[in-house]
């Protein structure tokens, strides 16, 4: 077998794993929890983490991150990252938010200078490579959901990203 057959298979058991969570008499909080159990079994990320967006009492955006899985010896980020303003990451509130565009960073050497504030942000949480889709309802960009890496630079490959867009469009279908 070769190793494009044995990626896709692979990739079609995660698939068939994720829509049977679909099916179950769950909350969509329990679904969301092994929904990204199974990215991060599959794609082998560090961390694989839900923010939700919301509006202030000022009528700011701020980003919630409401679910996280981390892999072995990665500490979670989930209680520091809660009512965080996304004007401090502009390059998320471009990408992720306004253009609901898909954020890929292999490295953070692919990055430019126009980005610095995304570097600085890589470079003080020890980040080496992220991946993350907009999940989008109806016309809104409602939250993202994405994979980053501490230990190593990865290269996203197309299984990953189609991964954390079936989760996208599960979360649509229930929130």
């Amino acid at each position: 077998m070769n190793v494009s057959s044995k990626n896709t298979r692979k990739f079609d058991n995660l698939s068939n794993k994720l829509q049977d969570v679909n099916l179950m008499k769950l909350s969509l909080n329990q679904k969301i929890v092994l929904w990204i159990d199974h990215l991060g079994n599959f794609s082998a990320p560090d961390r694989v983490y839900i923010y939700f967006f919301e509006k202030d009492a000022n009528d700011y955006v701020i980003a919630n991150n409401t679910h996280e899985w981390c892999g072995k010896k990665i500490r979670s980020m989930k209680d520091e990252q809660q009512n965080i303003p996304i004007d401090l990451f502009p390059y998320f509130k471009k990408v992720l938010y306004e253009n609901k565009e898909i954020a890929r960073i292999n490295s953070i050497n692919d990055l430019t200078d126009d980005v610095q504030s995304m570097i600085e942000l890589m470079s003080f949480q020890g980040l080496k490579s992220i991946l993350a889709v907009p999940i989008i309802k109806e016309t809104n960009t409602i939250g993202f959901i994405g994979y980053e890496t501490i230990k190593k630079e990865k290269i996203w490959n197309n299984e990953d990203l189609k991964a954390l867009k079936i989760v996208a469009c599960l979360i649509t279908v229930k929130h």
